[in-house]
């Protein structure tokens, strides 16, 4: 384990034990939180990009340790709603990114023992094989080498495969000009990433499934999950749009909440914040850390969120809802977390 990996996993203790989360919480820690995940898989299933994929098992107890700490789960309507109220307890909303099927296989029973509504916001082109999902082209490569350059990782054992994963994933999310080698490894391989995609995807049957349920509402993540900042103004409207369209006609009603794919600052900004709000979305939600603030309610198009990961403890949950990891990575600057 590197020295940023401990520090991040002992980090949480030492807050939540020390009072310091307390402490920041009184600054940081808003009335609700939306909480992001992605795929949900089985508790003795392996997977190199580990930060996509959260157990059943870690699901459960996730939910399980933020109700009897008396967090309220909302549905993201019901979390902007209450924006505008103030009330005595903390609140929380989830949203799953991408669309993957084991969003409905998975996550839904789990949810619904729970009672817990939960956003689905769905990259219509995981279902065409359109997207561009080189993060799963990565993982299929690493999974299936003992070395890789890019430049030279060792990845011969599963925590060097899980390590070398984030470290090529940081790269290319704090420079987007190192992917340019990543996807000629990947071609080189005869990785068809588009491929992997469409296998994991939820069908067009699926997604009506899920909307169906009274817990799911079917949200919208572009078409092909490009990088909108990068896109000239034109493309980037394209894709949102697009993608929005296909999922009203597939589950036959509009779709009013967005995700940013990637989501950080060097993936979305005002200009796409205005792309999504001329679209007609109610609300779209970034990557950036953080916890919901009353003031958001003027600013839905920059709606943070925090991670849920199957490794999560008690610990970085309170951490989470007292906002420490939104002071963290503004080094103490606003709590309201915007573009």
């Amino acid at each position: 384990m590197n020295a940023r990996a401990v520090l991040m996993s002992t980090a949480p203790v030492i807050a939540r034990y020390s009072g310091i989360a307390k402490a920041l919480a009184l600054r940081y820690g808003g009335p609700g939180i939306i909480f992001m995940l992605h795929s949900t898989v089985g508790n003795s299933d392996r997977h190199v990009d580990k930060n996509l994929r959260c157990p059943v098992s870690a699901l459960e107890r996730t939910l399980r340790w933020l109700k009897d700490n008396g967090v309220e789960f909302v549905s993201l309507d019901e979390a902007v709603e209450r924006l505008d109220r103030p009330s005595p307890g903390k609140f929380c909303a989830f949203t799953f990114d991408d669309g993957y099927a084991d969003n409905l296989t998975h996550a839904l029973p789990v949810m619904e023992r729970f009672g817990a509504p939960f956003t689905v916001y769905v990259t219509t082109g995981m279902r065409t094989g359109t997207i561009d999902a080189w993060w799963l082209g990565i993982a299929a490569l690493i999974s299936a080498r003992d070395h890789i350059e890019l430049p030279g990782l060792d990845c011969g054992n599963w925590a060097s495969k899980q390590q070398a994963y984030a470290e090529i994933t940081a790269r290319v999310h704090a420079d987007y000009a190192a992917l340019a080698p990543v996807r000629a490894a990947i071609a080189a391989a005869g990785i068809d990433y588009g491929a992997l995609a469409q296998r994991q995807a939820l069908s067009a049957e699926q997604i009506r499934r899920l909307a169906a349920s009274p817990l799911v509402t079917i949200g919208a993540h572009g078409d092909r999950h490009i990088n909108l900042a990068r896109a000239t103004a034109d493309e980037a409207e394209l894709d949102i749009v697009a993608g929005r369209r296909q999922l009203e006609d597939i589950i036959d009603r509009a779709v009013v909440h967005f995700a940013y794919p990637f989501g950080d600052a060097n993936a979305c900004g005002a200009r796409e914040a205005q792309i999504a709000r001329a679209a007609g979305f109610r609300t779209a939600v970034t990557t950036r850390h953080g916890t919901l603030f009353p003031q958001h309610r003027d600013d839905l198009y920059a709606l943070p969120r925090e991670p849920l990961r199957g490794d999560d403890t008690p610990a970085s949950l309170c951490c989470k809802l007292a906002g420490f990891y939104r002071a963290f990575h503004s080094g103490l600057g606003d709590p309201v977390a915007r573009m």
